[in-house]
C-alpha cells in the first residue's frame, strides 16, 4: 500500500496550519519547516483549496490560516482529494468479472472499511494531540503578552480629529489609529483598532502609550525601533508589526495637517511584492531605518518575498544596490567643520530660501560636529522643516542632526 508525496505533504501542511490556529504561516514557512519546496507546496495547495479548508491573505502578515477548526477536518476528505480515490484496491471501486467468486475480495473490503473508519474518526486535532512534537512559539517578552492579553486604549475615540489607516483586511494585518490632538498639538488621546496577530496588537497598544501626551512634532521621530524597544524585541518574523504602527502614526499625522493621504499599498515607487502589495519605496525605508543586510531581514520587516517568493531577485537587487550606497558613505571623507559650514551655508542659499514662504526666513546660527543649529523666523510649516534637514543630510553629510533655536 503506497500514498504518493501530495497526500504525505499536504498532510504535513495542514497540521502545520492547525498548530498555528488561527494564526496565518506563509508558504515560504511551512516549506522551510517541513523540508519542502514552495513550488512543490503550491501544487499541493491548489489541489486542497477546493475544499475550504484555509483561506490566503494577502498584505503585511498575510499568509495561509485555517478556516475551519482542526477538530472538524477528518482526514478521509483530505487523503481523497489529494488522492482521487480512498479505495485500496481499483476492484473495489469497479468490480472485476471475478468479483462474486474472489476469496480475496473480502478481506480487501474488510480492510477497506476499517481504514476508512479510522480516517474518518482521525481529525487534525486529534492527531497533534497524540503528536510528540511541540507546535513552535514565538518568543514574546512580557510587555508583548501584557499589552496582548491587556490592551491599552483599545476602541476608536469619539472626539478624535487625526486618524491613520494602513493595511486591510483583506489583506492581512491592519490597523487604524485614532488621535485627538489640541490646537497647540499636544496629543491628549490615542485609542486604535487593529486585526491581526498578538504582536500587532501589542504594538498598537504601546504606540498609544508612547503618544499620549507628545507634540506632534516629537510623535512624528517615533519609528518602529522606538516601538519595539518599548516593548522590549519583538520576534524577528514580527517586526512588520512595528512598522505598521510607525505607518499608522505618520497617516494619522498627515490627516491632521490636512495632506494628502499615502495608502499603504501604493507609496510612491514600484511594486515588487505583488503577494503583499510592498513597494520598492517601502523596501528601501526598511533597509534604511534599521539597517538590513540581508533578503530574509527585509522579509521579516515588510513581509515582501515571503509567500510565492518570485520577488526575492528584485528584493536583492535592491538590498545590494543601498549596501553599495551605504559602503561610499561609510568611505567618504569626514568634512572638517568649517567645510561642513560652507556647506550648509550654500545650501541654505541657493535651494532652501527660495522655497520658503513670503515673509519666511531660516538662518544658521551654529554648526558644531555633525549638530546644524537654524533660526526660523515666520511661518514655516512642519513638515517644510523636516523636508529641509532631508535636504541638509542628502546633499551636506548624512549623519547631521538639525536643531531649531
Amino acid at each position: 500500500m503506497h500514498f504518493s508525496t501530495r497526500s504525505r505533504y499536504g498532510l504535513r501542511f495542514l497540521l502545520r496550519l492547525a498548530e498555528r490556529f488561527p494564526e496565518t504561516l506563509t508558504l515560504r514557512e511551512v516549506a522551510s519547516e517541513e523540508g519542502i519546496s514552495v513550488g512543490y507546496l503550491e501544487q499541493i495547495v491548489g489541489i486542497l483549496r477546493p475544499l475550504k479548508l484555509f483561506r490566503s491573505i494577502r498584505g503585511s502578515g498575510g499568509g495561509y490560516t485555517l478556516i475551519q477548526n482542526p477538530a472538524t477536518i477528518p482526514l478521509d476528505t483530505i487523503l481523497l482529494k489529494l488522492e482521487g480515490t480512498r479505495t485500496l484496491v481499483p476492484c473495489l471501486d469497479t468490480p472485476c468479472e471475478r468479483s462474486a467468486q474472489c476469496a480475496a475480495r473480502l478481506f480487501w473490503e474488510d480492510f477497506d472499511a476499517y481504514l476508512n473508519r479510522y480516517l474518518r474518526a482521525t481529525n487534525l486535532k486529534s492527531l497533534l494531540a497524540r503528536s510528540t512534537r511541540k507546535a513552535p512559539m514565538w518568543d514574546y517578552t512580557q510587555a508583548v503578552h501584557d499589552h496582548f492579553l491587556n490592551p491599552h486604549h483599545a476602541g476608536p475615540i469619539a472626539d478624535a480629529n487625526a486618524i491613520g489607516e494602513v493595511g486591510s483586511l483583506a489583506c492581512g494585518d491592519a490597523l487604524r489609529l485614532y488621535l485627538k490632538i489640541s490646537k497647540d498639538g499636544i496629543i491628549e488621546d490615542a485609542g486604535f483598532e487593529t486585526f491581526g496577530c498578538a504582536s500587532a496588537i501589542a504594538s498598537s497598544s504601546v504606540l498609544t502609550d508612547m503618544v499620549i501626551g507628545m507634540h506632534v512634532d516629537a510623535a512624528s521621530a517615533i519609528t518602529n525601533k522606538d516601538i519595539v524597544e518599548k516593548l522590549g524585541g519583538l520576534p524577528r518574523e514580527k517586526m512588520h508589526c512595528s512598522v505598521m504602527g510607525q505607518e499608522a502614526l505618520e497617516a494619522a499625522l498627515r490627516n491632521w495637517r490636512g495632506e494628502k493621504a499615502v495608502p499603504h499599498a501604493q507609496e510612491i515607487g514600484k511594486l515588487v511584492c505583488k503577494c503583499f502589495g510592498i513597494t520598492d519605496a517601502q523596501i528601501v525605508r526598511a533597509i534604511r531605518e534599521n539597517g538590513l543586510t540581508s533578503v530574509e531581514a527585509v522579509t521579516d520587516y515588510t513581509k515582501a518575498g515571503g509567500a510565492c517568493g518570485e520577488c526575492r531577485d528584485t528584493i536583492a537587487e535592491i538590498l545590494a544596490s543601498e549596501l553599495n550606497v551605504a559602503q561610499k558613505k561609510k568611505s567618504a571623507p569626514k568634512l572638517t567643520n568649517v567645510q561642513r559650514m560652507r556647506a550648509v551655508m550654500k545650501l541654505l542659499d541657493s535651494d532652501i530660501s527660495p522655497t520658503l514662504p513670503h515673509g519666511a526666513s531660516v538662518e544658521l546660527i551654529e554648526v558644531d560636529g555633525n549638530s546644524v543649529s537654524l533660526s526660523f523666523t515666520g511661518t514655516v510649516p512642519q513638515t517644510l522643516r523636516a523636508d529641509i534637514e532631508a535636504l541638509l543630510r542628502k546633499k551636506v553629510e548624512p549623519t547631521l542632526c538639525v536643531l531649531e533655536v
